[in-house]
């Protein structure tokens, strides 16, 4: 049975993650160029991305993973299947789709990034509620503190790192990026293999522990109930702190948008949680608006794809010189206009299919290399 909310909060992830992944589906080296002197309207574009935007629905998408991997534990723990296998195998094969996507279409790609996370915690699915919780608190605290240690770093002891729209180096970065395909695969490669590898030393720690925050939230079942008012009242208290300080930051320091979203990942923890209550509230009181959502939720994996190649030939193929004169309110609009078509859309081929295109190419693969390990078990067995 699925859980209403998070399809609803998977969809909402899914539409949100688009404000702000377009800025660098156009040019994933020079991201939205700045402009001098800045428009209003971008200081308030940053701003409102920084409270509501920036790092809050990669961490719910974090929390789906972790309570996804946890239902689909209890399931074959239900049909006596070895939950170890079946997960590793549908790891196995999104890290092959996030490869693809990461190399060749979009190389802000997660998919790889947090597949190879998710392969580290399969072991703590076993644990108990008071160990799996323990666990993740351990695990974001880590990343808590690798984060701010980073972005502090960064702020103390880097030169300004903006680029200016009308400097050369952008010029020269917005040219060589266009000029060729096999220029932005070289690119894209090292950024989707680089941050996998340097993972360990800050963002691992946070994505595992929201991963696991994600499964206990499902044990305890969060996702149905949301929080208790001290709770709520707890965290609210706590994002407000972590905001201000982005804010701040943003006022007093001249932060790349890289090194925003490192500082951001912080506050994004509590605000994603805030989002997920806000959710499960309005389901229980029967919103109806809210399930417009769901729809885009049962596909998100199709769609988060569908969004790379869409924007990649509006903003890479069919409208290169648009970076160079367009405002942060353009690309929203964009964005927004786009949430409205996916929306439109998920809903029309849920009306025709039960299950989104990736969805079940994903899983007939996954499903065919379970079955071909059997098969080969089998054979060595008879052998003996």
């Amino acid at each position: 049975m699925r859980i209403q909310s998070i399809d609803i909060l998977r969809g909402i992830a899914i539409l949100g993650i688009l404000f702000m992944n377009i800025y660098f589906h156009g040019s994933l080296t020079t991201g939205y160029g700045e402009l001098s002197p800045k428009p209003i309207m971008d200081s308030v574009i940053e701003t409102l991305n920084t409270i509501f935007f920036d790092g809050r629905f990669r961490t719910l998408f974090c929390l789906f993973f972790g309570a996804g991997l946890a239902i689909q534990y209890s399931a074959c723990k239900k049909k006596q299947l070895s939950p170890k296998d079946f997960l590793t195998s549908r790891l196995n094969w999104l890290i092959v789709f996030g490869i693809i996507h990461g190399v060749f279409i979009f190389g802000g790609d997660v998919l790889l990034l947090y597949s190879v996370c998710a392969l580290t915690i399969l072991s703590a699915l076993e644990l108990t509620l008071k160990e799996l919780y323990n666990k993740a608190i351990r695990y974001i605290s880590i990343g808590i503190i690798l984060s701010l240690t980073l972005a502090v770093l960064v702020i103390l002891f880097s030169e300004d790192s903006s680029m200016l729209r009308s400097s050369n180096d952008y010029i020269e970065m917005h040219e060589l990026w266009f000029s060729h395909y096999g220029y932005q695969v070289l690119i894209q490669s090292g950024i989707t293999f680089g941050l996998l590898l340097l993972s360990p030393l800050f963002i691992y720690w946070q994505i595992a522990g929201l991963m696991l925050l994600g499964a206990f939230l499902y044990r305890v079942g969060f996702f149905t109930k949301g929080f208790r008012p001290k709770q709520l009242t707890g965290i609210i208290f706590v994002a407000l702190i972590f905001i201000c300080i982005d804010i701040s930051c943003m006022t007093m320091f001249t932060i790349s948008a890289e090194m925003s979203s490192v500082l951001s990942s912080v506050s994004a923890i509590f605000v994603a949680l805030l989002y997920a209550h806000v959710v499960i509230r309005l389901i229980k009181n029967k919103g109806r608006f809210i399930t417009l959502f769901s729809a885009p939720g049962k596909i998100a994996f199709s769609l988060y794809i569908f969004q790379s190649i869409f924007m990649g030939l509006l903003l890479r193929w069919w409208q290169q010189d648009f970076h160079l004169t367009a405002h942060r309110i353009d690309y929203v609009m964009i964005a927004l206009a786009f949430t409205f078509v996916q929306i439109a859309l998920a809903h029309l081929y849920l009306h025709f299919f039960k299950q989104g295109p990736l969805e079940y190419i994903w899983r007939k693969a996954y499903q065919r290399s379970l079955t071909q390990k059997k098969e080969k078990l089998g054979t060595n067995s008879a052998l003996y």
